[in-house]
Formats: structure tokens, C-alpha cells, sequence
């Protein structure tokens, strides 16, 4: 069986029950409020447990027939009403006060003029139908909220109690219908006894003399059972009745009395409750319940006392509009009961007034005014065209339509600054700093500024705000500083914030089942922070941090007011803290660009040295090299070595891949060669193997460069050399091109490759130039290659001119050719000419 069935069992038969026997009465009244013109009314009412009549001309006399019928009973006289129709006449016996007999004929009324206009209708739909429904709805859902609480099955039991004791009567009652109202009028008395002494736990004297209590509660249960009986049997039998007419009249002045000092019990019961209470919780429920319920009861307690010191019935020769507002006031009876036991944490007094006043009374009748100068504009325009300037009234009727909103704001304004101070200010402070934590640039002024904030308008000491570094939400901001707090990213506590991405209130008196399953380690931090509201502050969609707020210093839980305004505050706090992290982040990533940039300019100008400053003046011949790395340094080498015997070493490498790697690897390979020619080593053959060792003992596996080296002797024009892999040099001789092959596989992959070397004889005139492939293989913005055969074209067609002019007409030709298109490769291009 699910659980609390059986509570849900018995609530349906309650209510079953309850709702049956007011239906009659409650169709009764409706019928009156549809057509009440139709609706006949009882002439005179008939005191309790005699045929005495109580009001009216014939006030005091006694009843002895109707229509030539010896009156038995009550019901009688109800249905020798609703056999007539509204203008009938009733024809009565009557035994006046001195004790002789008279008839008369009484006119039967309708309930028209009783329900003529509409504040009586209202009164009337108040007392016969809203409240009891009302009422027992409420108590209905105080039990269905809490099932298993005794105290919201004692508030269900009050409000049928209310209900029937200011609900109306059907016309003709029946005897259940007569019992069940009769009995639970007179136990209201009890059942709020019984709440002040169990709510929100039983009273320490309670505890201590638990008998004490049915003192009083017992006489005024069995007040309530001796009177029903009585009362049943006058609407049955009056003669019966009339035996027990005097124990009636003292068993009511007693029930009046017990009635009062079961309520005084109630309300002493539950202020040394407030006044003694450990929890600010339980504090604050009571102060609400004892303030709620002075307000609605004072006036039927004053209703009760007049009808005491008048010796009347209840409710008799009260004055309706009375009655009208003591109903009124208790409407806020049932509310405070159901507040203080289903709200899960109650709001301070003054928050409750608040916004009972503020949504209540206060709204209402301002919209009372706004509904009243729509009528006005109405009647105005609507009587304009009678008017001498029908424009000019139509002008007005139109601008109060449009102005009676903003008076009304203002109004509402005006009512929250002149009585509500404090929370009209924190509302104004927070919804002003919602405004500005959106500007701040910088993480630490933020989060100081908006815990200061917030701790001076909400008074809250203890405010932790902790950011997202790693795997942990770390404390940025505190006003506990030095306690350890740290909340992991895989924590309960963040994966809760994650699941449910709201705020969530901490009371570790009543948890809530995820706090019950936090580890000690996370428990114990939320306890250092003294937490009682989390919020979560998301960014790009991820937890980017964490803020805990501790209690107020009144020890009032975060309304609802405050917790909305609270999450428009960190709504922009986490906008300003992405705001600030990517400020941050450029930031960092300009410097880092910066730095980045300067250490490849000086990569650049260390490079820059390895390439020859001077060209070698060496008679006969016009040198020259340039190189135009693709992205600031690059892997590309060219190199003049002027040697010991007189001859001319020249070197053009391409390494693999590009930028700062790359470049490591060339000033690698200059140095391998250079170490290599000062070694004296003129086998190029031998040589191209040590650089190549040594390349490969100082590079990763996918490390290699293309290489070419040759030797040239002046006196005999011979040039020995050796390619490893590279583009093949050509030598330019007239219109014939003569490429120079020879050699073996790149350096720096191979460790024990094996290299040929080869011989070309240089004739006066002849051109030699070598390249990488960043040249030849150049692309346009179709990326179209240049290609060797465009190369060698643009260098015939510039031979002419020196050796360092043709690298810049070569150049300037690719440049060209490949336009706005992004060099891709580095591009390096060297000239030796022989001189006729």
C-alpha cells in the first residue's frame, strides 16, 4: 500500500461527509442570490428550545398554531414558510406576554429587500457559501500537504467548525444535517485549544501535567454534546424542548465562557510558545499565528462578549455590517493556520504583512480606485455629447483612462516606502546592483563590491564567494578568511548545483534528501560557511562559480523577493566574471602574443646572423644570397665559407617544416658544416656523412633537411659537390642550362647514408645559382605553381644585371605571379656570377 493511503482514505470521507451536509444549505443560498425576489423568508425567528418569538412586532409573544395547526416543532414553522410564496400571509395563535390568545396574519416577505443591493449579496455569498467552502478547502489541502502532522488534521477539523458555526442554514434542515452542524459549531473552541497546546510541539506544561488540559476540554466537549441533543429535539418537538429550556440557558452562558477561556488558552499558549521558542523558525511561525489570529478572532470575541452582556442568542440583533467585517477578518484566520504549518520556512511578521497588506488589502483597493476612475471615464465620455464641450470632457475622461496606472504605481510605491521601509530599500539596492555587477571588468573589485553589497542590505555577515580553478571552487571572496573551504567540482554539492541549476536553501534541522547524502568533508564546509542559501552563478552554460550567503542577522529565512532579486544579481555577477575572464584571457593571450612576437624578432636577428653579413670579395666572381622565411625565421639555409686554401665554400639547405623548429635545426647544420670545414675535411663525400650523423644525433626521427654543398676553386674554376636530396642548382651558360645532380639522400634521417660527390667546370660568364623550393614551387591565388621553367626564365631574363639585382628581379617576378596569395614556404635564392 502507498504510503499515507489510509490518511488520503480518511480525508475523502471527511470531506465526502462535509461537503454533503453543507451542499443543501449552500444550493439554498445560491438559489436566494439567483432569485431571491422569489425566495420567501421567515417572518420571525423562534428563540431556542421555546415558540417564543424573538424579534419584531409580536416580540415575546408565544406561537401556539399556524394556519389553524398546533405548532409542534420548528421544522413546521420552516415548512409552512416554503409552502408560501413572497406576499402570502401566514395565519398565527398567538399567546401574548399577559397570556391571552389572539390570531393575526403575518406577511411573508421575499429576500429581495433583504438582497436588494450588492454588498448584501456579497455578506450573504460570504456567509452561506465562500467561507465554509472556503474553509474546509483549505484545511482540506493543509492535510493533503502534510498527512501525517496531527496539527494539520486539527486545522482541517477547525475549519469545518468555522464553517458551520458562520455558515448559513438550509430552509428545511434535516437531522443529520442538523447534528453534524450543530455539533462541530460549538467544537471550535476545543479543536484551537488543541492547536495552541500541539503547535509546533506541545507546550512544556502540557508535557509536564498532561491531564491538565482536559480540565477545560472536557466540560466543553460535553457542553457541546449536551446542547446538540437539546437543540435537535426543539427542531423536532418544542414542547419537549421547552423541559430543558433553562439547563440550555445556563449550559450557553457556560459554553460562551469556556468558549473564551479555551481561545485565552490558546492565546497564551502559543505567545510564551514565541516568546520562549529555541528555533527562529518556530518563533517566527508562532509570532505570525498569534498575530494572525488576534486580528481575526478580536472581532467575533466582541461579537461573542455583546452577545453575552445582552443576553441574546449568538449573532442576535448584531448588525449586519458587523457581522459583514468580523467576516471578513476571520478570512485571515484559516490563511494563518495553513501558513505557519505548509510553508516550509515562514517569512518574518513584518514580511507577511507586507505583502498580505501589498497583495492584499493594498492592491486591492487600488485597484478599487483604478476600477473607479474607469467608471468615472466611462460616465464622462459617455455623457459628453450633453455636455457644453463634449471635447473637452471627452479629452479628460480619456486621460484619466490613461493616467489611473501610473497613479497607482506611484501609489503602491509611495505604500512600500512610508510602511515597509527596509524591504523597499533592499529591493531598491539589490535591483541597483544587479545593474552594476554587469560593468566591472575586473574579477576581485567585482566580487568584493557585491558581497559588500549584499551583506549591508540583506544584514547577512558570512558571505563566501568561491570561483571555479581546476577541478575545485576555490574562495575568492570571504568574510571568514583563513577557514578551509574548498568544494571539488565532482562534489555533491556542485553536481546538485548542476541538477538543479536554482537556488537552494541549507537547514540542516529539516534537510532535504540530496543534503542528507553530502559526505562529512562537504558538510563540514557548508557548515564553516555557515550556509543557508547556495547560488550558483553559470557561464557558457557550465557552474563557473559558487556563492554562499550564511543567516540574516534577524534570523529571517530569504524571501521570495529576496531570492529572485539575489539570482538577477548573479545572473550578471556570472556575466562580469565571463566578462572579466576573457578580458583577462585577451589580456594574457596580447602579452603572450606580445612576448611571442619579441622572442621571434630575436630569433629573427639571431637567424639573421647566421646568414652571411658580408659577401667574400673575391676577385672575379659577384655572390650574393637572400632568404625570406614565411613565417618571421624559418629552415631555410644559404652560406658563403671562405677556406683556408683559397677556395670558396657555398651551402644551400632546406629544412623540414617551418618556424622556430625548423630554424633550430638549420642553425644546427650550419654549425655541423662549419665544425666540419674548419676540420679541414676537403672529401665532400666524407663530410656530407659527419654532418649527416650529426644532424640526426641532434634531431628527432622526422627531422631532415635537404643539403648542398660545393667547393669552388678560383684559379681552376672547378666546383666539387655534393646534394643531399636538395633542388638541383643550375648553372646558367648562355641559352644552356646545366643542372647539378649528384650526391645521395637527405641529412638527418639516414644515420649511416652514404653520399657521391661530382665535379662541374665553371666557364667565364656562367651563372650559378641554387634555390629552395619555396621559389619554384610558389603558388598563385588559384594556387598555380611558378614552377622551375618560369624560374630559370625570369633569371635568363635579368643575367644582365649584378648577382644581388637578380635576386631582387627574381623575387619581384614570384611576387608577382603569386599576387595576394599568403606565402606558404620559405623562399631562399642564391647568386654566384663568374666574371668575364
Amino acid at each position: 500500500m502507498p504510503r499515507h493511503t489510509p490518511q488520503y482514505i480518511l480525508l475523502a470521507v471527511i470531506l465526502t461527509c462535509a461537503i454533503w451536509m453543507r451542499g443543501s444549505a449552500a444550493l439554498d443560498t445560491l438559489h436566494t442570490l439567483t432569485d431571491p425576489s422569489a425566495i420567501p423568508t421567515r417572518p420571525f425567528p423562534i428563540r431556542i428550545a421555546t415558540r417564543t418569538i424573538g424579534s419584531g412586532p409580536w416580540l415575546n409573544h408565544e406561537v401556539l398554531a399556524i394556519d389553524g395547526k398546533v405548532l409542534h416543532s420548528v421544522r413546521q414553522y420552516d415548512e409552512a414558510v416554503q409552502s408560501k410564496h413572497p406576499g402570502d400571509s401566514l395565519t398565527l395563535t398567538l399567546s401574548a406576554p399577559d397570556g391571552h390568545a389572539l390570531e393575526t396574519q403575518v406577511k411573508i416577505d421575499s429576500r429581495g429587500p433583504a438582497l436588494a443591493t450588492l454588498d448584501r449579496k456579497l455578506f450573504e455569498a460570504l456567509n452561506g457559501i465562500l467561507i465554509p467552502f472556503f474553509a474546509l478547502a483549505l484545511g482540506a489541502l493543509v492535510v493533503a500537504v502534510r498527512p501525517s502532522d496531527g496539527n494539520a488534521w486539527v486545522v482541517l477539523f477547525l475549519m469545518i467548525s468555522f464553517g458551520e458555526l458562520l455558515g448559513g442554514t438550509p430552509a428545511i434542515v434535516s437531522n443529520p444535517e442538523f447534528v453534524w452542524s450543530s455539533f462541530w459549531a460549538m467544537q471550535w473552541n476545543v479543536l484551537m485549544m488543541i492547536f495552541g497546546i500541539w503547535f509546533p510541539e506541545r507546550a512544556t506544561l502540557d508535557r509536564r501535567i498532561p491531564w491538565l488540559k482536559y480540565l477545560l476540554l472536557l466540560p466543553c466537549i460535553a457542553i457541546g454534546l449536551a446542547v446538540t441533543p437539546i437543540l435537535t429535539i426543539w427542531l423536532n418537538n418544542i414542547n419537549a424542548a421547552m423541559k430543558f429550556r433553562s439547563i440550555y440557558l445556563v449550559l450557553s452562558q457556560v459554553q460562551n465562557f469556556t468558549s473564551m477561556l479555551a481561545v485565552s488558552v490558546f492565546f497564551i499558549t502559543i505567545s510564551h510558545k514565541a516568546a520562549r521558542a529555541a528555533s527562529p523558525d518556530v518563533r517566527r511561525r508562532l509570532r505570525i499565528l498569534q498575530f494572525g489570529s488576534g486580528v481575526s478572532m478580536t472581532p467575533l470575541f466582541l461579537i461573542v462578549l455583546f452577545s453575552l452582556v445582552r443576553d441574546r442568542d449568538m449573532f442576535e440583533g448584531v448588525p449586519w455590517p458587523v457581522f459583514f467585517f468580523a467576516l471578513l477578518c476571520f478570512g485571515l484566520f484559516p490563511l494563518t493556520l495553513a501558513y505557519v504549518i505548509v510553508v516550509e520556512r515562514a517569512m518574518d511578521l513584518k514580511f507577511v504583512i507586507r505583502q498580505s497588506v501589498q497583495y492584499g488589502l493594498a492592491q486591492g483597493g487600488l485597484w478599487a480606485v483604478r476600477a473607479a476612475l474607469v467608471g468615472v471615464a466611462i460616465w464622462i465620455l459617455g455623457n459628453s455629447k450633453n455636455a457644453s464641450q463634449p471635447l473637452a470632457w471627452a479629452a479628460v475622461g480619456v486621460g484619466m483612462l490613461i493616467a489611473r496606472k501610473r497613479t497607482a504605481d506611484r501609489a503602491s510605491q509611495w505604500l512600500d516606502r512610508r510602511f515597509f521601509r527596509e524591504a523597499w530599500d533592499s529591493e531598491q539596492l539589490l535591483g541597483e546592483l544587479a545593474s552594476e555587477a554587469g560593468q566591472f571588468i575586473q574579477i576581485q573589485p567585482l566580487l568584493e563590491k557585491v558581497s559588500r553589497r549584499i551583506g549591508q542590505t540583506l544584514h547577512v555577515p558570512d558571505i563566501v564567494v568561491l570561483i571555479r580553478e581546476g577541478e575545485s571552487f576555490i574562495p575568492r571572496c570571504s568574510t571568514r578568511p583563513g577557514e578551509p573551504m574548498r568544494i571539488p567540482v565532482d562534489s555533491g554539492i556542485a553536481q546538485r548545483l548542476r541538477d538543479d541549476p536554482k537556488p537552494q536553501s541549507i537547514y540542516f534541522d529539516k534537510p532535504a534528501d540530496w543534503l542528507r547524502n553530502l559526505n562529512a568533508e562537504e558538510l563540514q564546509t557548508l557548515d564553516v560557511m555557515r550556509t543557508q542559501l547556495l547560488l550558483p552563478l553559470y557561464g557558457h552554460g557550465q557552474l563557473a562559480a559558487i556563492m554562499s550567503l550564511g543567516p540574516k542577522r534577524s534570523e529571517t529565512p530569504y524571501s521570495a523577493t529576496d531570492v529572485k532579486l539575489l539570482q538577477t544579481v548573479t545572473a550578471q555577477m556570472a556575466l562580469a566574471l565571463e566578462n572579466s575572464r576573457l578580458a583577462a584571457s585577451l589580456a594574457n593571450e596580447a602579452a603572450e602574443r606580445e612576448r611571442a612576437n619579441r622572442e621571434l624578432e630575436i630569433a629573427r636577428e639571431v637567424q639573421d646572423r647566421l646568414f652571411p653579413q658580408n659577401f667574400p670579395p673575391i676577385p672575379g666572381l659577384d655572390c650574393a644570397g637572400y632568404c625570406r622565411p614565411a613565417r618571421g625565421v624559418g629552415g631555410d639555409y644559404y652560406d658563403f665559407l671562405q677556406l683556408d686554401d683559397g677556395r670558396l665554400g657555398i651551402a644551400v639547405g632546406d629544412v623540414s617544416g617551418k618556424g622556430i623548429a625548423a630554424a633550430l635545426l638549420m642553425a644546427s647544420l650550419q654549425a655541423s658544416l662549419r665544425g666540419q670545414t674548419l676540420a679541414g675535411l676537403h672529401d665532400l663525400s666524407a663530410l656530407m656523412q659527419n654532418v649527416n650523423r650529426l644532424v640526426y644525433d641532434a634531431s628527432t626521427s622526422n627531422r631532415y633537411a635537404t643539403f648542398f654543398y660545393g667547393e669552388y676553386d678560383t684559379v681552376t674554376r672547378r666546383l666539387d659537390f655534393v646534394n643531399a636530396g636538395h633542388n638541383p642548382p643550375i648553372i646558367l651558360r648562355g641559352e644552356e642550362v646545366l643542372r647539378l645532380e649528384a650526391g645521395g639522400p637527405v641529412v638527418g634521417l639516414l644515420p649511416g647514408a652514404r653520399f657521391g660527390h661530382d665535379v662541374a667546370h665553371l666557364e667565364p660568364g656562367d651563372i650559378f645559382i641554387s634555390f629552395t623550393d619555396g621559389i619554384s614551387e610558389a603558388l598563385s591565388e588559384q594556387e598555380e605553381e611558378w614552377e622551375e621553367d618560369r624560374f630559370i626564365a625570369s633569371a635568363q631574363a635579368c643575367r644582365s644585371q649584378s648577382a644581388k639585382e637578380m635576386i631582387e628581379s627574381v623575387f619581384k617576378d614570384a611576387d608577382l605571379f603569386t599576387g595576394a596569395a599568403k606565402q606558404y614556404d620559405d623562399m631562399t635564392l642564391l647568386v654566384m656570377k663568374l666574371i668575364t
